[in-house]
């Protein structure tokens, strides 16, 4: 009786000892504020609001990412699928924080919240989404002096008349952003058309492509430090640079005005024009 007495108290404490790691669990998952969100559905739509400040960031794999000013402070986004409909077909999962919001395109078996995260998406099943010819194409609408992220891999990213800080990638497509703000762009195979409305970034704004030419145009009176770079392709700007020390025409470092602040353009294959807007 000693013996069975003794296997229950340990059942009884180990159990407790479960469910406290659980209540644990729950509280620091609600501690962050972060609200998770599955659409199956082949025609996606979400709202929400976000304040100045606050963050979208959006992350596809096959499909293009478009975005435009939103009226208001109302976040809008929509989502279509192209494809066949098999069983390896995409889903989205919405991720709200309390700092902003991340909507990525999920290719998983298991259609169930945390695969989507900041940055990126984990756990999608090996090879599962090489098999599928589903593609997902974006559209926003992104409110005023909210930043804004868009990430895709098969795709375009494109930005029309922005009010936001904006960080474009893709690997296979062209990026196209014009924004009252400013706006680092990249992508590997693909063109980069960049206008930016306020030269006064923080610290570094790099501008690259592999495989295209990259256009950047900057308000008139903007002072930075340069460093553009091709292998084949020339290099055009409409801005006077003071150069120190030797330069040709696949390089060109120098400042623009009272310089100050970074800005760096690259590409292999391809031309860089720098204009004034």
């Amino acid at each position: 009786m000693k013996r069975i007495r003794n296997s229950a108290l340990w059942w009884i404490t180990g159990t407790m000892g479960l469910a406290m790691m659980a209540l644990v669990g729950s509280s620091t998952a609600w501690a962050q504020g972060e609200k998770r969100s599955v659409f199956t559905e082949r025609d996606f739509h979400w709202q929400g609001h976000l304040k100045a400040g606050q963050t979208l960031e959006v992350i596809n794999r096959n499909g293009e990412i478009e975005a435009s000013a939103a009226s208001g402070d109302e976040v809008q986004a929509s989502g279509t699928w192209r494809g066949d409909g098999d069983d390896r077909e995409p889903f989205i999962e919405v991720v709200e924080y309390s700092d902003g919001v991340t909507i990525c395109a999920v290719y998983a078996k298991d259609k169930t919240p945390g695969h989507c995260h900041r940055g990126g998406v984990s756990s999608e099943s090996s090879g599962w989404w090489h098999g599928s010819h589903a593609r997902i194409n974006f559209e926003l609408q992104v409110p005023r002096s909210v930043g804004f992220k868009a990430l895709t891999t098969n795709g375009n990213v494109l930005g029309h008349n922005l009010t936001s800080v904006v960080e474009a990638a893709t690997t296979n497509g062209n990026v196209d952003v014009s924004t009252s703000e400013w706006a680092s762009a990249s992508t590997t195979n693909g063109g980069i058309h960049v206008s930016i409305g306020n030269a006064k970034w923080n610290g570094e704004l790099k501008v690259r492509s592999t495989n295209g030419s990259v256009d950047v145009t900057l308000p008139a009176s903007a002072e930075f430090k340069l460093d553009a770079a091709t292998t084949n392709g020339g290099i055009h700007t409409d801005f006077p640079i003071t150069v120190q020390g030797s330069f040709n025409s696949k390089e060109l470092s120098g400042t623009v005005g009272g310089g100050g602040r970074d800005l760096r353009i690259s590409t292999t294959n391809g031309g860089i024009k720098l204009m004034k807007s």
